[in-house]
């Protein structure tokens, strides 16, 4: 059987699925998959899923993980093959009494053409088959730190997290992805974050799975008037991995900004599309990427800004960049704008290379050595992107996981 087939058989219909659930398997069944026919999907590893045995969510876990220091300030909450850790997990009490199980809730999550029958449709895996389905709102301020860990015991790991944020609240959120010990399976993960006016929220992604994991993450962002929403993520991990973000700005003066890369190497695929929407006067967008492809690596990156008749006003920036490090490393970029009005400021561009020779050579030339010469310009490529991390600490470990995908590890003293 096809990949599509084997999801839809394994889920079947459990009576205690709930509208949500069973919304999602009937559009996957109604829509499929998106194939490399689908030019938003053209460069995605998606053969993959077919070497998958079972996408059936792992037993509980029975592990004690070894977890990353705590980011100072910050609530964690600790999810092990999709299943919430309360044991691991450090919140307070405030905010473990208002999380609440989403699996029975609405089955109109997020905008429908984009999760239901668009980019999106990936998310509809990870909402049929989330163990545990958090919601959040968040009223005030709150730093929270999710980290989500597939382990070896699983055959599929899910993960589903609907967060709202009240007018003026302000959310710190981390996002962290990481592979047990041996190896794992398919990891599919579905945000829906949800901004009211004035809100602002910063969202740091680090993903590092498993060196022969699948990752698939699908992101939902609607931002309100004058709301804020600030992406920072490092994609440093994975055999295969897909990221699909989709960002509203659906009200008056809303904003966002992107900031991301990806580092791969040997034969993994990383591929991201970052869709923003201009549905309101006066929005604004800025991104930037940065991917580093080494040995026979593939990096891909679809940057699509819509402007609609609706966003007078509007601007737009995009830069995106990738550095080809291997006979046989690939990098494709794909910076697109869609203008329906007349009243904009919109500027883009987009560039693939190797390494400046001038500029190795200027280094060689004051006694570096080959290795710390090259190093030394791949870190300078993705510092732009780096730090947009404020947290120390946190930019110190989305460095050391881009660093470790690279042919040519950065000195010591340039991860700190």
């Amino acid at each position: 059987m096809k990949a599509l087939e084997r999801i839809l058989a394994d889920f079947g219909s459990p009576a205690d699925a709930g509208p949500a659930r069973l919304a999602a398997a009937e559009a996957l069944s109604t829509h499929a998959l998106p194939t490399r026919r689908d030019e938003n999907w053209r460069y995605a590893n998606l053969r993959a899923l077919e070497a998958v045995r079972t996408f059936l969510p792992g037993p509980a876990p029975s592990i004690s993980p070894a977890l990353p220091p705590a980011l100072p300030g910050y609530s964690r909450l600790v999810f092990i093959d999709g299943r919430l850790q309360p044991q691991h997990s450090l919140p307070d009490t405030a905010l473990l009494g208002s999380l609440r199980r989403s699996a029975a809730g609405s089955a109109d999550a997020g905008p429908v053409p984009f999760a239901f029958s668009g980019d999106g449709r990936f998310g509809l895996i990870a909402r049929m088959f989330a163990p545990e389905p958090i919601a959040l709102r968040v009223a005030g301020s709150l730093a929270l730190e999710l980290i989500s860990i597939t382990t070896a015991q699983a055959c599929g790991s899910y993960l589903e997290l609907d967060l709202e944020l009240a007018a003026h609240a302000q959310l710190e959120l981390v996002e962290r992805h990481l592979g047990g010990a041996g190896p794992t399976g398919l990891s599919c993960v579905q945000v829906d974050l949800q901004l009211a006016e004035q809100a602002q929220s910063t969202h740091t992604r680090l993903l590092q799975g498993a060196p022969d994991a699948l990752h698939y993450d699908t992101v939902a962002v609607t931002v309100g008037a004058g709301a804020q929403y600030l992406l920072r993520q490092v994609s440093a991990g994975a055999q295969t991995a897909r990221s699909t973000i989709q960002v509203r700005l659906s009200g008056r003066e809303a904003r966002t900004q992107i900031r991301a890369l990806a580092t791969a190497h040997e034969a993994q695929v990383c591929d991201a599309l970052f869709t923003v929407l201009h549905e309101a006067p006066g929005t604004r967008s800025d991104q930037l990427f940065r991917g580093i492809a080494s040995d026979r690596a593939h990096v891909a990156c679809s940057a699509d800004v819509q402007v609609s008749a609706g966003a007078p006003g509007a601007r737009v920036v995009q830069s995106l960049r990738g550095l080809i490090d291997g006979a046989g490393a690939e990098v494709d970029l794909r910076p697109r704008l869609t203008i329906n009005t007349d009243e904009v400021q919109a500027a883009h561009g987009a560039t693939t290379g190797r390494l400046d020779e001038d500029l190795l050579f200027y280094l060689l030339a004051r006694g570096l050595s080959p290795v710390e010469a090259r190093s030394l310009l791949k870190w300078a490529f993705l510092a732009e992107a780096l730090n947009a991390i404020d947290a120390p600490a946190l930019r110190r470990a989305a460095g050391q996981g881009a660093a470790a995908r690279l042919a040519d590890t950065p000195a010591t003293e340039l991860l700190q």
